[in-house]
């Protein structure tokens, strides 16, 4: 059998029903379905996801299945990568289902360009019901939409491994996915890419529809978890520019925000008393269907939590430099506005 140019590296736990649309959208690519691969990796799913898997494998595409016990996405995804025969890899998250032209776009990139990264949208869908996901994709919205205005190009802050995709010897080279980390490590593998001269690019053509659901324990922990990541990863290319790259995101947010964040981080009780406030706003709203002041809500409790994790694996000296130069951003950012 010939291999293919372009390997789906499509990890899943648990979500069969989703994993059934993705695989259904990859059926409908307008490319030949000989120019590429679909590799599904079972992360250890209890579902019925390796029952569905083996009844299922009649695609217009080659299919590979591998099953390995519930190791993370990182493990996973290099699993997937092991097993991969293209000389691309793209990456698909069993949540974002491919519109038709994904996959074309993606290897249209790569043809002008073998040294690139390439980043599709994870495209939102009309309704999202619960508001701590909607704002997360408008968040994510936004970002896309300030890389097509050009207010800053695409790095690897940008590479969600939700819809990216990358020559597999460069991920090689770079030593894969590290299975240390459980959540970042597309950003941690997108670190040493970028470290390694590959450009980022966005190519907004290439979109994944995000179905995305998650339980708002689930999305607190998922910020909890970048507050500390990030400064590893970030912190890795050096303690200026681990201050530098916070100092801007402190200088982004809201004011009253940033009161609330200085009011409560250093004091645990005022913390988790604003954050279960917060938390129970929301889940009464969703509850009732009727999320008066989510968005904001959601906005100061992911920013409490990040910033609570964040400063904690900072220590206070380098947190208080974070800050400082934050402020000073805002001030200079402010006076150029008037």
């Amino acid at each position: 059998m010939d291999s293919p140019l372009l390997s789906v590296v499509l990890p899943t736990y648990n979500r069969r029903a989703r994993l059934a649309r993705v695989l259904d959208g990859l059926d409908r690519q307008s490319v030949s379905p000989s120019r590429f691969e679909v590799v599904v990796v079972d992360d250890g799913s209890t579902d019925d996801t390796q029952v569905w898997l083996e009844r299922n494998r009649e695609r217009r595409y080659h299919v590979t299945v591998v099953c390995q016990k519930n190791s993370g996405p990182a493990k996973a995804r290099n699993t997937g990568i092991e097993a991969a025969r293209g000389k691309l890899l793209l990456f698909i998250d069993d949540d974002v289902e491919p519109t038709p032209n994904l996959v074309a776009e993606h290897l249209k990139c790569h043809e002008s360009d073998p040294n690139l990264v390439v980043i599709g949208p994870l495209a939102s869908l009309e309704h999202y019901r619960q508001p701590w996901v909607a704002w997360e994709q408008a968040k994510v919205e936004a970002q896309y939409a300030a890389m097509l205005r050009g207010d800053y190009a695409p790095t690897f802050r940008q590479f969600w491994t939700g819809n990216a995709s990358v020559g597999r010897q460069h991920v090689l080279d770079a030593g894969g996915f590290d299975p240390a980390f459980l959540r970042a490590e597309d950003i941690e593998l997108g670190r040493r890419l970028h470290e390694r001269g590959l450009r980022f690019v966005f190519q907004p053509a290439a979109r994944g529809l995000h179905h995305a659901e998650r339980s708002l324990p689930a999305w607190m922990a998922m910020h909890r978890s970048y507050g500390a990541l990030e400064v590893r990863i970030f912190g890795a290319l050096g303690d200026e520019h681990l201050i530098d790259v916070l100092a801007g995101n402190w200088s982004r947010i809201h004011p009253a925000t940033r009161w609330l964040v200085t009011y409560c981080v250093p004091k645990p009780r005022r913390l988790a008393l604003a954050s279960t406030s917060l938390k129970r706003w929301l889940e009464v709203g969703a509850a009732i269907g009727l999320p008066v002041g989510a968005k904001q809500a959601c906005g100061l409790l992911a920013n409490l939590i990040y910033w609570s994790a964040s400063v904690e694996a900072l220590g206070e000296k380098r947190a208080e430099g974070v800050f400082r130069r934050g402020d000073a951003l805002r001030r200079q950012e402010h006076a150029s506005e008037v």
